[in-house]
């Protein structure tokens, strides 16, 4: 079947115009540039430059064909062919031609014969006025070009693709039901009308990145039917004044003319940042106000309503989070493991990926906790990545981890080659953290450990919730501390003080970061009590913060003595564990367990329990 040709004339991609624009001009700068230095002279042999006392030795000599002298600037000359060793047949003599007349007198004494030549225009003064109105003229394009893509523009911030619906978002079912009220008003502005209901005019979206807030915009427009304008608050900032002022109209203007429409903002905090900021933002801050006002003056039966997604709400200026404005805030937050699990469902859907049986959403969900929609929609992604790599015909469980580990740990380094040295060494570690977190952390029970290098890590121990947890208690905290300390632990235990790593360094970072948290924001510091540090509240005194700092330290020396005495008391499990790491390389948490548990580790967990 031939395919389909477009009715009418043929319309031709836009970056082919700029891109034929472009090397217009250039072409014609290069053509100007060429002109100007064939008027001057500047493509051919160069001449050859004299004194005047060796001219008046060639007059003599005879070797002098003729002379041209221009008044006040130069004598410029042509060499006879009886000239031997000349580089060109031209010359030049740099001297004043005032007062010629010695010249003159040289030259008829050789017979030559001299030419004046009136004062010639200054053709290095002409090119550079060329040359810099050439410039001038391009920069003027450009400036124009900037001003008016947002006029011009008119398809750039109009959602092109397949119409949404909310049957294609999982998750965030409160969010949802809020833009389903949504929705009616856009559909049905009449039937709120006549009850007195005006439709909100602004609706901010906040939650952290990837957690489907563009996704749910378009969905919101393809539920009401009505078209989807988007843009980046940084569309609206630049270095030319007034550029922002000008692309918010014309997006408005846009939506107005639309009828109902919905436009969507990303990153709306940098458009609507507090304004009086710091020096520089003057520009900024007239954009806003544009923003501003452009929500003042819609008229409430077009039925345009303008979502705002940011990460950063407290950064954005009070006046724009008025009612009248901004007047509903939908949180978007990462899901739950039952949503991550629908959310897993809905990829495999859309995207027809065949899995095994041995695949387990509701497993998969709970092992990515903390993860956002579009981790989410990543991991499918590279296990289908994986299956097609292996030639399997459907994706199975070992693909899934496989992209997992990728996902959140980056790929393995293959080519990494790593002394037995180190390999045993990055196994006590490893062996040190999975040991710590089953007696110390039963919340979490471990999913697998690992010496395979991946990423920035040499090995690493995964832990698997057994359920979602919103509140954190003080003994959960203490035992993420005590695991993150058992891999450092396990290096003095085995090799001694004196040869403990830099292995360590980021279970440090984390485990300050939550001795802090529990010292500075939770009240839980020995010391200071029920007293908590909060930088936009204020500083502390120089006295608290110090015994702040004293009971961050304490958590962390008495969690260590703590890890160290465990993993004394059972250093047969440790090196039992290290030993099949060596081995085996990658171990599941059930296989860890059974061998620490064979070496003795039981009767501790049946005292801990």
């Amino acid at each position: 079947m031939p395919p389909l040709k477009r009715r009418g004339r043929r319309v031709r991609p836009r970056w082919m115009f700029q891109l034929g624009a472009g090397l217009g001009l250039v072409a014609g700068l290069i053509a100007i540039v060429g002109l100007v230095a064939v008027l001057t002279g500047r493509v051919g042999p160069k001449p050859m430059t004299l004194g005047y006392s060796e001219l008046l030795v060639s007059l003599q000599a005879g070797q002098v064909d003729s002379v041209q002298v221009s008044p006040g600037r130069e004598i410029r000359g042509w060499f006879t062919d009886a000239r031997a060793g000349a580089a060109s047949k031209r010359f030049r003599v740099v001297y004043s031609t005032e007062d010629v007349d010695p010249l003159l007198g040289a030259a008829a004494a050789a017979g030559v014969g001299i030419s004046f030549e009136p004062e010639p225009a200054d053709y290095e003064a002409v090119f550079a006025t060329v040359v810099s109105v050439t410039f001038l003229l391009l920069m003027g394009l450009l400036l124009r070009r900037q001003f008016a893509s947002a006029s011009v523009d008119t398809e750039a911030g109009e959602t092109s693709g397949a119409v949404l619906s909310f049957e294609d978002v999982a998750g965030n079912t409160g969010a949802l039901s809020d833009l389903r009220e949504i929705v009616a008003f856009l559909q049905e502005p009449e039937r709120f009308a006549a009850m007195g209901a005006r439709i909100p005019k602004g609706i901010l979206m906040e939650g952290p990145p990837g957690t489907g807030k563009t996704l749910m915009a378009r969905a919101l427009a393809g539920e009401a039917g009505v078209p989807c304008f988007t843009a980046s608050g940084s569309d609206f900032t630049g270095i030319f004044v007034g550029q922002g002022v000008a692309r918010l109209k014309a997006l408005f203007r846009k939506a107005r003319k639309a009828g109902g429409a919905v436009i969507f903002i990303d990153e709306i905090d940098t458009l609507g940042g507090r304004r009086g900021r710091a020096h520089g933002h003057a520009e900024d801050d007239r954009t806003l106000n544009q923003f501003l006002v452009e929500l003042d003056g819609f008229d409430p039966s077009v039925g345009v309503v303008v979502v705002g997604a940011t990460n950063r709400a407290c950064d954005l200026d009070p006046a724009l989070l008025r009612k009248g404005r901004f007047d509903r805030s939908v949180t978007i937050g990462l899901p739950t493991v039952s949503e991550r699990e629908q959310i897993l469902a809905l990829h495999i859907r859309d995207r027809r990926v065949p899995l095994a049986a041995d695949v387990d959403l509701t497993r998969l969900a709970r092992l990515m906790t903390g993860a956002s929609g579009a981790e989410l929609a990543g991991l499918i992604n590279e296990a289908a990545i994986m299956a097609v790599r292996a030639g399997s015909s459907e994706v199975t469980w070992a693909h899934v981890e496989e992209a997992r580990d990728r996902v959140l740990l980056g790929r393995a380094r293959e080519g990494l080659t790593v002394c037995e040295t180190e390999r045993r060494l990055v196994a006590v570690h490893e062996a040190g953290h999975a040991l710590a977190g089953v007696v110390f952390c039963p919340a979490d029970p471990l999913h697998k450990v690992t010496i395979q290098p991946r990423g920035g890590a040499m090995g690493v121990a995964f832990f698997q919730p057994d359920h979602e947890t919103h509140i954190a208690s003080r003994q959960y905290l203490e035992g993420q501390i005590l695991k993150g300390l058992g891999g450092r632990a396990a290096e003095e235990i085995v090799y001694g003080t004196g040869k403990i790593t830099s292995g360590a360094g980021s279970d440090l970072q984390h485990t300050t970061r939550v001795a802090k948290q529990m010292v500075y924001r939770l009240g839980m510091g020995a010391s200071t009590g029920l007293i908590t540090y909060d930088p936009d509240s204020g500083p502390v005194s120089s006295e608290t913060h110090s015994r702040m700092d004293q009971d961050v330290r304490l958590i962390l020396e008495s969690s260590y003595t703590t890890v160290l005495g465990c993993l004394r008391a059972h250093r047969a499990a440790l090196e039992a564990l290290a030993d099949a790491l060596m081995i085996e390389e990658t171990l599941s948490g059930e296989d860890a367990i059974r061998i620490m548990e064979e070496a003795g580790l039981a009767r501790e967990l049946a005292a801990a329990g």
